[in-house]
């Protein structure tokens, strides 16, 4: 699992001047990192006004309370993930389109790992806590893969079967790759884990594969 003693490296007493949108994303910035450490319920306003040297009143201005801006932190995990996702639509083909999305999720994974874990590894991250338009989108995501993979039933390059099945089966391949790469048990570099999980890709796809 990703390092959860981060901290934000600034000066005890620096205060800063900017502007209320700056301001809003140096709040979700450090409440990302508070909510990863320690979890929804050692997450406070007062931890992230010490933290920010701002008032609390400053962050109330931005957020009601601590369960809206944990579930802003959820949306723009959800967004972004989005993001890199739809990046696979440019594929010429079933099959590039597939292998696009699975390199879209090595690419979250390792470019926004933060934001990762809230989604995959955090028990409030997409579950039903979560707020409908975060768990709608969050569902959006996970049937963009089930489409890449009916596209590859129908074209034959995987073998006919329920394509939310065969969907729900690469996206736990692929968490269970990260997992281990996240907990710092396995000996390699991102490089290295770039290479074997494409490698281990081509192992499993194998058999789903005409």
């Amino acid at each position: 699992m990703p390092n959860r003693n981060r901290r934000f490296d600034r000066p005890r007493n620096f205060v800063y001047t900017v502007n209320m949108s700056q301001l809003q994303g140096r709040i979700l910035s450090c409440a990302l990192d508070l909510y990863l450490e320690k979890g929804i319920h050692g997450l406070s306003m007062r931890q992230i006004a010490a933290k920010l040297d701002i008032s609390a009143t400053a962050i109330y201005r931005h957020y009601r309370n601590k369960q809206e801006l944990v579930d802003t932190i959820v949306a723009e995990a959800v967004k972004i993930f989005a993001g890199y996702l739809f990046s696979a639509l440019s594929g010429q083909t079933a099959e590039e389109r597939f292998r696009m999305c699975n390199q879209a999720y090595l690419d979250f994974a390792l470019g926004q790992e933060k934001y990762y874990e809230v989604i995959f590894l955090e028990p409030h991250g997409q579950g039903a806590d979560a707020p409908e338009e975060s768990q709608q989108k969050g569902l959006a995501n996970f049937q963009f893969l089930v489409d890449r993979v009916q596209e590859c039933v129908d074209s034959g390059y995987l073998r006919k079967a329920n394509p939310r099945s065969l969907a729900l089966s690469i996206w736990a391949h692929n968490l269970g790759l990260m997992a281990l790469f996240f907990s710092g048990k396995w000996a390699m570099d991102e490089a290295a884990f770039r290479k074997f999980y494409w490698e281990s890709q081509e192992r499993f796809l194998h058999g789903l594969c005409d």
